[in-house]
């Protein structure tokens, strides 16, 4: 099936090619009118687009042209063929490629795999996030977690090195990144937030955690005054409707668990908020084991692993997703669905394009679970891989 897909969508591009000849610069062929050919070059993927710039001049300009980016990009991001799961092993000591995966389907085989471009062993890279085809990557070796980062398109092979922006080295300091887009500026933005857990070397007391914000516009990095809530996540956050979304647990003065709640930074404003969980939702949350924030089909998600499954080994990790049907709207709040694998689950990584969930289970294997059949399939990954899911786009560094 996978390959039957695959030559389908090669013949959609020859078939395309040739009907693209007749709106060449070649006067003696009569020509597309330059709406119909954007509506055939939309449809295109971007190996394609990038071999069909070299046609001729108005097919390059028309390519290029931000306008048709953007109409490629929202075309491409509805077609499961476009997404792919890129994946870098942590174990690899030159750490070179990068494996891409069928979006959509965890079952089918690597489509490919991609030299990065800016590998420098031994160092050691792993994924920030990604948006909009653009993916985030920071070198995660040791005092070098947050300071040596990308930005990494691996459809058109283009990277940009991220300028590197000074910050106290301290042993132990605890560091959280995300990477999003602005809409209203058309933008795209890292932030980072450094903890300090030490008082200030120069007795100034405790040192304040530190927001940083990358601006790939300016093509600099410039710090937030703002208060920065104290949470600790090495998991990297969740993006939709504009901003940043991490799972946090509060805790009382005794360190007892009192509720969760989900914070978030607007990219495009550069604030932070709180968003409050329902009551249905916080029972849930309460009881559970570990919670993850995800996006499924564009809809804010969480996956709730169940705690009794830890303190009885008999009973199966029972594990929950909800989605938030209407976002801002706590009560829009809904379960999706309950699964009970037939291993105990100790994580999650993402979801695919048809809904399925790539997990870790006990013992450190990858499987995938299919909420329609109900079926679990093993995905052969080491457990040191480091996932993210993107999209084919043609977005510029």
């Amino acid at each position: 099936m996978y390959q039957k897909s695959m030559a389908n969508r090669s013949n959609r591009v020859r078939s395309s090619s040739q009907s693209l000849t007749m709106s060449s610069d070649d006067d003696d062929h009569p020509k597309l009118p330059h709406d119909v050919a954007v509506e055939i070059l939309k449809r295109l993927p971007v190996g394609s687009l990038l071999r069909f710039r070299c046609v001729c001049r108005s097919w390059r300009s028309t390519i290029d042209d931000p306008r048709f980016v953007a109409l490629h990009l929202s075309h491409s991001a509805l077609d499961a063929s476009n997404w792919h799961l890129a994946c870098v092993d942590l174990y690899d000591p030159v750490q070179s490629l990068c494996s891409l995966f069928s979006g959509e389907s965890l079952a089918r085989p690597s489509l490919s795999q991609i030299e990065i471009p800016f590998a420098a062993p031994p160092n050691c890279y792993g994924f920030v996030g990604s948006c909009n085809g653009l993916i985030c990557v920071t070198d995660i070796s040791e005092d070098r977690c947050g300071r040596t980062m990308y930005l990494w398109n691996l459809f058109t092979r283009k990277h940009k090195a991220i300028p590197e922006s000074d910050f106290l080295s301290m042993e132990h300091v605890h560091i959280v990144l995300g990477f999003g887009f602005d809409a209203r500026w058309n933008d795209y933005k890292i932030v980072r937030i450094i903890y300090y857990p030490y008082e200030h070397p120069q007795g100034f007391g405790k040192i304040k955690p530190q927001v940083d914000i990358y601006s790939l516009w300016t093509d600099s990095w410039r710090s937030l005054e703002c208060e920065v809530p104290t949470f600790c996540s090495d998991r990297p956050p969740a993006f939709s409707n504009g901003n940043l979304h991490w799972f946090v647990f509060k805790h009382n003065d005794l360190q007892e668990y009192e509720y969760g709640s989900i914070l978030l930074f607007d990219v495009a404003s550069e604030v932070f908020d709180e968003m409050a969980l329902p009551e249905k939702l916080l029972h849930v949350v309460s009881v559970g084991l570990d919670v993850f924030v995800s996006v499924l089909n564009d809809l804010l998600a969480v996956i709730i692993l169940h705690e009794n499954a830890f303190r009885h080994p008999d009973v199966h990790c029972v594990s929950y997703v909800w989605v938030m049907r209407d976002y801002g709207v706590p009560e829009s709040w809904t379960k999706l669905y309950t699964f009970n694998p037939s291993a105990l689950v100790t994580g999650f990584d993402c979801f695919t394009w048809n809904g399925e969930l790539l997990m870790l289970i006990s013992g450190g294997e990858r499987v995938s679970w299919n909420p329609i059949t109900g079926q679990l399939a093993n995905f052969p990954l080491s457990r040191r891989c480091e996932l993210v899911t993107v999209v084919e786009s043609l977005v510029s560094l």
